[in-house]
C-alpha cells in the first residue's frame, strides 16, 4: 500500500493578545496551520511550537466540545507531551538561528 505523503504544516507568527493565547492550531485545514506569538522568549516558543505541533498530529485527542471532560484530558495529556519534548530538544541546544535580511542560509549537501 502506498504511503501517504504528509501534509505540510504552514507556521505564522503573529501577536495572538486579543485570542489570548501563546499559540494556537487549525489541524483540519487543508494545509494545517499553526500560529505562535513572535513576542515569545525563545524556550517558551519552542515549548508552544511543539504542543501546536501535537494538536495538528494528534488532533484526536481534542476532537470534543471544548468545556468537556475529554477535551480537558486530552489537552493535559498534550500539554504534558509537548513540554517534555520541548525539554528535551532545548537540552540538546536546538535553538532558532536568526540571520540577517541578506544573508543565503548555509546549504547542507549529502
Amino acid at each position: 500500500m502506498p504511503r501517504k505523503k504528509p501534509r505540510k504544516v504552514k507556521v505564522v507568527y503573529r501577536p495572538l493578545g486579543k485570542e489570548q493565547a501563546w499559540g494556537q492550531a487549525w489541524p483540519t485545514l487543508s494545509t494545517p496551520l499553526i500560529e505562535i506569538d513572535p513576542r515569545l522568549s525563545p524556550r517558551r516558543e519552542l515549548e508552544v511550537l511543539c504542543h501546536e505541533a501535537l494538536h495538528v498530529a494528534l488532533p484526536h485527542l481534542t476532537d470534543h466540545p471544548p468545556k468537556s471532560k475529554d477535551y480537558r484530558k486530552g489537552e493535559a495529556e498534550i500539554d504534558r507531551i509537548g513540554k517534555v519534548v520541548s525539554r528535551v530538544l532545548w537540552s540538546q541546544n536546538f535553538r532558532r538561528v536568526s540571520q540577517g535580511k541578506h544573508t543565503t542560509p548555509v546549504r547542507i549537501s549529502r
